[in-house]
């Protein structure tokens, strides 16, 4: 199949081929009847830019390298929405990749977007992610880089996020308040740092409030349904039942539930449920799920942006943290004590 030129367009024109180009370029050169003349031309011929080609001439791609942990997961479909409406707004293109919680395929996803010569990545790390050799070569390639969500701190990088350990002690200390003391933690992975911060803001609301800790009631894995499904089961097993559990995302809480029904107990009357996650989500869920809100599509939006900043910079990257406001949302899976 013969792809359509500017050659053939200058052709069927009378016209040189730096005219057509310099027309299609809005260049105040040509007049603007001869460059709308051109453009109608090229569009009933079907010609297709080479904007790959006119980019890396200019040294730039305008498109911006992603890669998440897991695309079903709605937290990121929202916050790509948000990543996404914030690139068209600044005239860039996006090339999501997903690394389904693997380190190994994150680091290829990397490589690929680097390959791709992306003008900048916007990264949220997986479950597994420990080496950072790959991030080392980001540095030195000198390509911008903002983490969302989940970070890698101390790599010179900035990152757009939630304070992780304040949000998990407003919840946890909210469930104090309501009464419960008997507060069980699916914690997710401890290996990442959005883990490991979740897990330190649950422990220190208990011990803020005098609550002991038992450690029967910690229940460590991934963050998805089927380890909030599993780590649930593990604590329907205890020989003493938690009356809250604190789940670390709402993906964790959603396995829960499952867990918690099939046992043939009630949410909240037998045992409530609480998560971080975002309002869209814990709506679809019955009961609605009480949750810290982090709005991932405001986030996207938050680190579309600050990664065009560290573009268009003329100051080295450094690393800072933007934090995101968060929002209590009393819903329905967990009710006052009476």
């Amino acid at each position: 199949m013969h792809h359509i030129t500017q050659k053939d367009i200058a052709d069927k024109l009378g016209v040189t081929r730096i005219t057509i180009s310099k027309a299609l370029s809005d260049s105040s050169d040509i007049s603007i009847e001869m460059r709308q003349n051109v453009k109608r031309i090229a569009q009933e011929m079907g010609y297709i830019p080479d904007y790959t080609a006119r980019n890396l001439h200019r040294n730039r791609t305008n498109t911006i390298g992603v890669v998440v942990p897991d695309v079903s997961n709605s937290f990121f479909s929202f916050a790509i929405d948000g990543i996404m409406d914030a690139a068209a707004k600044h005239g860039y293109h996006v090339m999501l990749t997903v690394s389904r919680e693997s380190a190994d395929i994150e680091k290829e996803n990397i490589i690929t977007l680097l390959a791709h010569r992306v003008d900048g990545l916007l990264i949220a790390v997986s479950q597994d992610t420990t080496d950072v050799t790959i991030y080392e070569k980001v540095k030195t390639r000198n390509v911008p880089l903002v983490f969302f969500d989940r970070a890698i701190k101390g790599m010179g990088f900035s990152s757009v996020g939630i304070d992780d350990k304040s949000a998990a002690f407003k919840l946890v200390a909210y469930a104090v308040r309501c009464g419960y003391k008997n507060i069980a933690h699916l914690a997710g992975s401890l290996s990442t740092d959005i883990g490991r911060e979740r897990h330190a803001g649950y422990l220190e609301a208990l011990k803020k409030h005098k609550i002991p800790i038992v450690e029967d009631w910690i229940v460590c894995g991934g963050f998805d349904k089927i380890s909030g499904y599993l780590g649930c089961q593990k604590l329907l097993r205890r020989d003493r039942l938690p009356d809250v559990i604190f789940a670390s995302n709402d993906r964790i809480a959603q396995g829960a539930y499952g867990a918690i029904k099939e046992a043939g107990l009630k949410i909240p009357d037998d045992i409530g449920v609480i998560a971080l996650g975002h309002r869209e989500f814990a709506e679809l869920l019955s009961p609605t799920l009480t949750i810290i809100d982090s709005s991932p599509e405001f986030l996207g939006q938050r680190a579309m942006e600050n990664l065009v900043d560290e573009m268009t910079s003329s100051i080295p990257q450094m690393e800072r943290q933007i934090i995101i406001e968060t929002v209590l949302r009393e819903n329905h899976s967990l009710l006052p004590k009476r």
